[in-house]
């Protein structure tokens, strides 16, 4: 596998941004049939336009998302402009599909149908699946992960959900000039690779008032014990009148025990977005399924900094330990709330990413973006378990 990276500032004149990124990607290698490009756009981007011209310019098939802001080894933080991604490989196959207009009552069965279309009559069982999902205020998110795990079989899924500047309303997916504000873009990687993740989450001081989930409806927490969600809440912290609360708990999200959490996995996390008043149901970015052990806990600008540089620190490990394969690129999947608490240094992140590959050879890339949750397996006992992450950083190395 060879990849390269381009990036331009460009978002006005699609035409030229694309033939600028086009002749950065040339200089760096030749993409050929088994090609692909991956592009971050910034949310103000028409990427079913750009989608259409990067795909003339290059000759390949171009995927990406929306985003609030990219980060990338060499150029670091940017919070507008494009970034693409080119991989390249005579050994490994792509495959693209994509399911639109999902709802509850269709995404499954479009989500699998998507699947089996580009599987086709193919029996090599990928290695690996990019997701590029939507934010969709109906469907949580899990619902993306979930149905791709089980038609894959429990093939290992990577990826996020796109974002706007905050409107929850312009994000979108893309796959040449489609572009889906309810679509998941998926990519299915099979041959020589051997992906590897890291995830991780940290925080400062846990607020204690660990409680069990004893109602729920998808991605809203109705009772735990036996008090409403805001009853629950309203001990621990002091409840805003707003309907829409995610902005007052980006700092303090809460740490899930799912009901099949095993001893040795890593909690999940998960966003507060919404209160209602009126029956004290608390909803999420993520399901929250009854039974599961939730607690909140604080998350400050330090904690970002060991989250990163420990996921970073993993990846690292992870992909020397093989001798006998060569990583090409590591993909970032990391939370927009991140982004927010990052405030006047939204270099953080980027800036550790750079020092942490030091010790790695020049051509090895680094690429990813900020998102409304992050899509990245976590392992127990040598088992891997695809997860939907809030607030976390996440990383894939191929």
């Amino acid at each position: 596998m060879k990849s390269a990276i381009a990036i331009t500032q460009e978002i006005d004149d699609l035409e030229l941004a694309s033939k600028e990124l086009a002749s950065q990607i040339k200089e760096k290698l030749n993409p050929c049939s088994k090609s692909i490009g991956i592009a971050y756009c910034d949310a103000d981007v028409d990427v079913a336009k750009f989608g259409e011209l990067m795909h003339a310019e290059l000759d390949i098939d171009i995927v990406g998302t929306t985003t609030t802001a990219t980060v990338e080894r060499n150029t670091g933080y940017s919070d507008t402009g494009i970034t693409l991604c080119v991989l390249t490989s005579e050994d490994v196959s792509l495959s693209i599909g994509y399911a639109d207009d999902l709802n509850n009552d269709n995404y499954a069965e479009s989500i699998r149908n998507a699947y089996n279309d580009v599987c086709g009559n193919i029996q090599e069982k990928p290695g690996l699946i990019l997701a590029f999902a939507p934010y969709i205020a109906d469907l949580t998110s899990e619902n993306y992960v979930e149905v791709l795990d089980e038609s894959s079989g429990g093939t290992p899924v990577f990826g996020g959900i796109a974002t706007d500047h905050w409107e929850l309303q312009h994000q979108k997916v893309f796959f040449n000039g489609k572009a889906f504000s309810r679509g998941l873009v998926f990519v299915l990687l099979r041959g020589n690779i051997k992906p590897v993740f890291a995830m991780r989450h940290s925080f400062g001081g846990g607020v204690e008032r660990k409680g069990k989930i004893t109602e729920s409806s998808g991605n809203l927490i109705h009772k735990v014990g036996e008090q409403t969600f805001k009853e629950y809440l309203a001990e621990i912290v002091p409840v805003p009148d707003e309907d829409l609360v995610i902005y007052h708990f980006q700092s303090t999200p809460f740490v899930v025990e799912l009901p099949d959490y095993d001893h040795n996995e890593q909690p999940v996390v998960r966003a507060l977005c919404t209160i209602d008043h009126k029956t004290g149901a608390g909803g999420f970015l993520s399901k929250m399924p009854e039974g599961s052990l939730i607690h909140m806990n604080v998350i400050q600008k330090e904690n970002l900094i060991e989250s990163c540089s420990g996921a970073m620190e993993d990846i690292v490990k992870e992909m020397t330990a093989d001798t006998n394969y060569e990583y090409s690129i590591i993909f970032i999947s990391t939370c927009n709330a991140r982004h927010i608490l990052m405030s006047g240094t939204h270099d953080l992140e980027s800036n550790i990413i750079n020092e942490m590959l030091k010790s790695c050879p020049s051509e090895l890339n680094a690429v990813g973006y900020y998102g409304f949750g992050e899509i990245c397996p976590t392992t127990s006992d040598n088992k891997t378990i695809n997860r939907f992450h809030n607030i976390s950083f996440a990383v894939c190395a191929i």
